[in-house]
């Protein structure tokens, strides 16, 4: 069945791999921490040209196929070696309000704190929420247990669909952004679904960008082209036109974190249920974090770090 919760996994055709950064722990592994291939992404092109030559046409795979499956598996193997905690803003849209979040990460997990609302700073009664909201889920070890639980669960799948994406679509060169390379892809007709989840790859198209130096992806948007119907309609549809995007960028030296995710899409699940999407993530300011933090400090750092942000005053 399709649901609310269910409908972004179906869309992208990964879980979540554009939140690696909230799953971090002493292990390899994050938080669906590939998935930020099937969420597709709307870059900006400015400064592109689709005929601009490839600049390292030189250094890379005549096979353009051969080269995104070298990058993706690249991808997954440093995810699973860096271990990099951080503090950073988290400016989120959803359902038009916007919410603007101070998160740190621990061994142990991450915290976030809420610390405006629609560019507004919250009042006191708010602020105590979140003291009491915080505090009670550092004094819950099981609650976080749960948290790591789900996402050691959700980093084993999307490896494993990071892995099957580039059986999945058939890419092609596209000229240059920058020092980013630029792929078109299309679904590949011998791929063969072997769930609902991928059963999405039959109906996107999108590019990429892909960093060839360090073998990252910096980047990528993908559309449903057609409608996607789960057990012919029984199950729930998404509608055509639906997107993801989703941008990385190198914010330490060779430690990468997504930055930007945006994510439309629209479907109905059983029983005519309508559901919508819209959101936006906007990721900055990155700072690293101690890699024995404990939740408590995490807590206190960011009691004292709630400044109110610098907002425009509003009449």
């Amino acid at each position: 069945m399709l649901t609310e919760s269910s409908l972004r996994l179906q869309m992208a055709a990964i879980p979540d791999f554009l939140r690696r950064r909230r799953y971090r722990f002493p292990v390899p592994m994050h938080a669906a921490a590939s998935a930020v291939l099937a969420s597709a992404v709307l870059v900006a092109v400015a400064g592109f040209s689709p005929c601009a030559p490839l600049a390292t046409a030189q250094q890379l795979p005549a096979d353009a196929n051969e080269f995104v499956r070298d990058v993706l598996q690249h991808e997954i193997d440093a995810e699973l070696q860096d271990h990099a905690l951080w503090a950073y803003r988290e400016q989120k849209i959803e359902d038009g309000k916007e919410k603007l979040f101070r998160v740190y990460q621990t061994p142990k997990g991450e915290i976030e704190r809420l610390i405006a609302v629609n560019g507004y700073p919250l009042t006191p009664a708010q602020i105590q929420a979140e003291d009491e909201r915080i505090q009670k889920l550092i004094s819950h070890p099981s609650e976080m247990r749960q948290h790591q639980k789900k996402a050691r669960e959700d980093g084993e799948q999307a490896h494993s669909l990071l892995r099957m994406f580039s059986d999945a679509f058939l890419f092609q060169y596209d000229g240059t952004q920058g020092t980013l390379v630029r792929l078109r892809f299309t679904p590949n007709p011998k791929f063969h679904p072997p769930s609902h989840a991928t059963q999405v790859f039959h109906h996107m198209t999108g590019t990429m960008l892909l960093e060839p130096k360090q073998k990252r992806l910096a980047a990528i948007d993908g559309t449903l082209t057609s409608e996607v119907k789960f057990a012919g309609g029984l199950f729930g549809h998404l509608d055509k036109g639906g997107t993801f995007a989703v941008h990385q960028q190198e914010v330490g030296p060779h430690l990468w974190e997504v930055t930007s995710m945006h994510v439309h899409v629209n479907g109905r699940a059983l029983l005519f249920k309508a559901i919508a999407v819209q959101q936006d993530e906007i990721d900055s300011d990155f700072h690293p974090v101690p890699d024995n933090t404990t939740l408590s400090q995490a807590a206190e750092f960011l009691r004292q770090d709630a400044q109110p942000p610098q907002v425009q005053a509003k009449n």
